[in-house]
């Protein structure tokens, strides 16, 4: 007799094992994290150049989609051509778009990372070269401004402080000289590092070389990912259950590409204008500190201060007078792109509140480091949308309402009926507190308005003794 197993025991069978994985790498991350982590290290490393296309890939759909829809199904519709992804669309024709579309995204990529290589970069090494041939000037300007606040404010005593510091500073440089140069590696340790260094940039240039590669082969057959994955879902869970996982997946998608892909729009225009600036005011190194402002303004909510500080740390050495112009218009920039800027371009992109956007920073910033402030915020976003909608289910199942605004004046749900905390005679489960601070400070009672009662006399008990009486 042949044994066929229910697709419900499919579905327990699917989940158990799952569920297996998640407790024994939960196990292994608590009681042997650091052989978890460096073999989860070793994954990531291996599977770099995939990772590295699928990055790729990820950023250019929009692109992708674009030329599609904005350019190439039109034209070929003026020809008499349906291209469209409906039933009866050529699907030879399609295929072809499809090709020419990643030609032409891969080309405009390619020259943007060429054009970034080859006017950015150039004037980056530029202002670099010209910090560190200045470096000296720069020091002696400090020095000049030190030393005027010094002879203008400085006393007798701290002056014979600031020679004990200078004899200490002297005893370290002997230090350093004496016990520490002979601890330089030796010749045959530098050709060793500078062999590592030139086998890690091969292995670099190899895994960009492979994330090409992978970014074209995803995005020239995108919708068969999709497509497998959705017949997965319904063949494993029942209808109802597939359907919110489709749909989960969904939400992870534009989550992150709204957020990703405006905040690297944002981060560009805020480059742009920021060098505007910087030109205008006659500001030294205005690529670089453009650049630096646009790359720290990815990081959401502190990465504008990380800019505009490290622009203006850099200008102070040249003139604490344009520094200080510099901040003063880093600020009103970033006022600009916080409210007028970023909200039209990113929207409600994540749905959290700027107390969640910090959160999630902090948190997964800890984790991952730079890496976590990029992609926290939209993480965070997918899990507090996880547990929303978790939650809205729940509380539909109880008969409950899903409204957040509902909950507001909420002080208990009885039999399902809500009592509200305006309601003075909803008492129980500390809905109305007599013994706060301010209350026992100014000696208030809210309840002595009412018939002149005691603090632990409720309304019925009063009117029993009343009766009593």
């Amino acid at each position: 007799m042949q044994m066929k197993p229910e697709k419900n025991q499919i579905t327990w069978a699917v989940t158990i094992f799952f569920l297996s994985i998640a407790i024994m790498l939960a196990y292994s991350t608590i009681f042997n994290s650091k052989s978890f982590l460096s073999t989860l290290s070793r994954i990531v490393d291996s599977l770099s150049g995939i990772i590295i296309g699928l990055v790729i890939a990820f950023l250019l759909v929009p692109l992708l989609d674009g030329i599609e829809t904005k350019i190439l199904i039109p034209i070929y519709k003026k020809r008499g051509i349906d291209v469209s992804r409906s039933i009866h669309a050529n699907e030879k024709k399609r295929k072809q778009v499809r090709k020419i579309s990643v030609s032409l995204t891969m080309i405009i990529f390619l020259l943007a990372i060429y054009g970034l290589f080859r006017v950015i970069i150039p004037q980056l090494i530029n202002s670099v070269r010209e910090i560190v041939r200045n470096f000296p000037i720069y020091l002696d300007n400090i020095d000049t401004y030190t030393e005027s606040w010094y002879t203008a404010n400085v006393s007798k005593d701290v002056e014979s402080i600031m020679q004990q510091i200078g004899a200490s500073a002297e005893s370290l440089s002997i230090f350093l000289s004496q016990k520490l140069m002979p601890l330089v590696p030796e010749v045959d340790t530098i050709v060793k590092v500078a062999s590592q260094s030139l086998f890690s940039f091969f292995n670099v240039f190899l895994d960009i070389i492979v994330g090409i590669i992978v970014a074209i082969n995803v995005l020239a057959s995108k919708e068969k990912f999709s497509t497998g994955g959705k017949k997965l879902a319904y063949a494993l869970f029942r209808e109802e259950v597939a359907n919110e996982i489709v749909g989960g997946f969904r939400f992870i998608g534009n989550t992150f590409e709204a957020f990703v892909g405006g905040k690297l729009v944002d981060s560009l225009i805020i480059g742009v204008i920021c060098y505007i600036g910087c030109v205008v005011m006659k500001i030294n190194y205005p690529v670089l500190i453009s650049v630096i402002v646009g790359v720290t303004n990815i990081i959401p909510f502190f990465g504008p201060y990380i800019g505009g500080g490290a622009g203006a740390l850099l200008l102070v050495l040249i003139s604490p007078v344009k520094a200080l112009i510099f901040l003063v218009f880093v600020i009103i920039l970033q006022q600009f792109d916080g409210n007028i800027l970023g909200p039209r371009i990113l929207g409600d992109s994540t749905g959290l509140s700027s107390f969640w956007v910090l959160f999630a920073i902090t948190f997964f910033g800890g984790i991952w480091g730079i890496v976590g402030w990029l992609v926290g915020v939209p993480i965070f976003a997918v899990i507090y949308a996880f547990v929303s909608r978790l939650t809205n289910i729940l509380l539909h199942k109880k008969g409950l309402s899903t409204r957040t605004t509902d909950y507001n004046d909420l002080a208990y749900i009885e039999n399902k009926e809500f009592k509200t905390l305006s309601d003075e005679h909803n008492v129980k489960y500390n809905a109305h507190s007599e013994t706060g601070t301010i209350k026992r400070l100014f000696k208030l009672d809210s309840n002595s308005k009412n018939k002149g009662l005691r603090k632990t006399d409720h309304p019925e008990e009063t009117e029993k003794k009343d009766e009593k009486k």
